[in-house]
């Protein structure tokens, strides 16, 4: 092959897995707005949606685990074109749930699905990474960050516009699925080692281990904080300092709008100035930030702290994705599942110990807690500054 067509080749491999990101957060961003509707469908009370939305946490974190044996088996290729419209298909059990046990059963197969694909499409980019030879997997989650908003943008125009549930998934369903077909054949085809493997089999040194635990705190304070911010900020604006209703909405906005823009330039700072650097000072200075904040009580400056905080944690999960996919763990397998699945708890634990902590010590007191995470990535960044290997 000349040289061209294997730059050919790369970029068509970069546009497929991003598009994979893309397809993955806007399936995942659309079902947010239809939640009262599927719950109203279903006929449940709160603690009946609570527990139908554990299913989906419980489905992510299984699906995480699911996706290491099921990349070598199978490959991350393939787990990645089955996965995309397997994703988009099972959007359809949601509008059929019509109890407590369907829905949450549903929210369980979309959570496996999601986890799975989140998995694969990760060690996908980690594959391009290595290709290329230079970072580009937070740029791909810039990606996922912004379709995510995408997807709900979309989703809150069709309940406007009046549409039924089951008009509108349908549709959504065909749409990712039209859209990434013909792209998802540009998937990077690795010969002779199955994803992520690779020719020792060694198990992981002592160091590896070590540096495997530092990049899950990583992984999950990230998760933890994501969480905190997208489900408590709003409440804390509104309850905790007496800002508008409007305004309280603004911190969950400035928050993603500040993750999307820092992911964006996350690898080429990481290039320049190395993972550990951007990882740690980011997160030093979005803890810091909303430390002030917190002290200070004002909507205003709390906002301008949540801003800070996405634009402090947005590289962290990408640099400490590809950081895990290139630790190998023995018997083809990579951290990179590990990590995934150390999110995932993460974002499940977090917006609970702030409701918690919220009960006994008040609304000012929980939002310390993303604080002390932020010190946690700080303290641990040095761990995504993994050597590069070859993945074959």
């Amino acid at each position: 092959m000349t040289a061209s067509s294997i730059n050919a080749d790369l970029r068509r491999a970069r546009v497929a897995v991003t598009s994979t990101f893309g397809a993955h957060a806007f399936v995942a961003g659309t079902i947010g707005p239809w939640i009262p509707r599927l719950k109203a469908n279903a006929g449940l009370d709160a603690g009946g949606l609570g527990i139908a939305l554990f299913g989906f946490a419980a489905g992510l974190v299984s699906g995480t685990r699911l996706a290491g044996p099921l990349t070598r088996r199978f490959g991350a290729r393939r787990v990645v074109r089955i996965g995309v419209p397997a994703h988009a298909a099972a959007l359809s059990l949601l509008q059929l749930a019509g109890g407590l046990a369907a829905l949450a059963g549903s929210f369980v197969v979309v959570g496996i699905v999601s986890g799975l694909l989140d998995v694969a499409m990760n060690d996908e980019a980690a594959a391009v990474e290595e290709s290329v030879g230079h970072r580009v997997m937070s740029s791909m989650h810039a990606t996922w960050s912004v379709s995510m908003l995408a997807g709900a943008a979309v989703a809150s125009l069709g309940l406007a516009a009046g549409l039924s549930i089951r008009t509108y998934v349908p549709g959504v369903t065909v749409l990712v699925i039209a859209v990434t077909f013909p792209i998802l054949r540009w998937l990077p085809r690795r010969p002779s080692t199955a994803p992520g493997e690779r020719t020792d089999t060694a198990p992981a040194q002592r160091s590896s281990f070590a540096q495997v635990v530092l990049l899950c705190i990583i992984a999950g304070a990230s998760f933890m904080t994501e969480g905190i911010a997208a489900e408590w900020s709003a409440v804390y604006l509104r309850e905790g300092l007496g800002a508008a209703a409007a305004v309280a909405g603004l911190g969950v906005v400035a928050f993603s709008a500040g993750m999307a823009l820092s992911r964006l330039i996350g690898d080429r700072l990481a290039e320049r100035l190395s993972a550990s650097v951007v990882v740690g000072a980011g997160a030093a200075v979005g803890g810091a930030a909303l430390a002030a904040s917190i002290a200070a009580r004002d909507p205003a400056l709390t906002i301008a702290a949540l801003a800070a905080l996405g634009l402090g944690l947005g590289p962290a999960v990408p640099l400490a994705f590809s950081a895990a996919a290139r630790i190998p763990l023995g018997n083809g397998r990579t951290a990179l599942s590990t990590a995934v699945t150390a999110g995932y708890v993460g974002s499940i634990v977090g917006p609970l110990i702030v409701g918690l902590t919220a009960e006994v010590a008040g609304l000012g007191a929980a939002f310390v807690v993303p604080v002390v995470m932020c010190a946690a990535i700080a303290a641990t960044a040095g761990a995504t500054s993994a050597p590069r290997s070859p993945r074959s």
